[in-house]
């Protein structure tokens, strides 16, 4: 039978975090089903979907002492399979904000998407330098689910309202 799991990963980054994690899931005979990996803050995060078959469980599980040998704390999580998960029915809503970066903005967005019952799928924000004064420029990238019965042109409008009110540049994506 076959087992899925999440691979939280993160530790002080390094070149070799990504074979370390790839080659331990290969060596024992699991397959990456899909990842996301970042470095933030000089640390390296990873969040890995995998499956194995129920007998390479074990093995993987003490596998990890190597990872924490090598400076990666992780922690493993049962997951489904994500072929037999359903579909949710919904309109898809992209977009992306760009402002001057102060506080407060992931949480007024996702709060406001929370209040229309919107599922969010994806979210990557980023903290960098405008090339000529060097003030922190932020840039919210997100995906989401707009439930079937939702109105995606009260939420865009909602949206807009918020951006205005926050000075955020709002740009919907097709």
């Amino acid at each position: 039978m076959t087992k899925y799991f999440i691979l939280l990963s993160s530790g002080k980054d390094r070149p070799g975090i990504v074979d370390d994690i790839s080659s331990l899931l290969f060596d024992k005979g699991a397959n990456i089903e899909d990842s996301r990996m970042a470095v933030m803050g000089g640390c390296f995060s990873s969040m890995t979907l995998f499956s194995c078959k129920a007998d390479q469980v074990e093995a993987i599980e003490k596998g990890l002492a190597g990872l924490k040998e090598r400076g990666l704390e992780t922690h493993l999580h049962p997951a489904e399979d994500p072929t037999l998960s359903p579909v949710q029915a919904g309109l898809p809503l992209k977009f992306e904000i760009i402002s001057m970066d102060h506080p407060g903005i992931v949480q007024r967005v996702v709060h406001l998407l929370r209040e229309f019952n919107v599922n969010i799928e994806s979210l990557e924000t980023e903290v960098t330098r405008a090339p000529h004064s060097g003030a922190p420029l932020f840039d919210l990238r997100l995906e989401a689910k707009v439930p079937a019965e939702g109105s995606i042109g009260m939420i865009k409008e909602q949206l807009t309202r918020l951006a205005g009110e926050m000075n955020l540049d709002l740009i919907f994506k097709p």
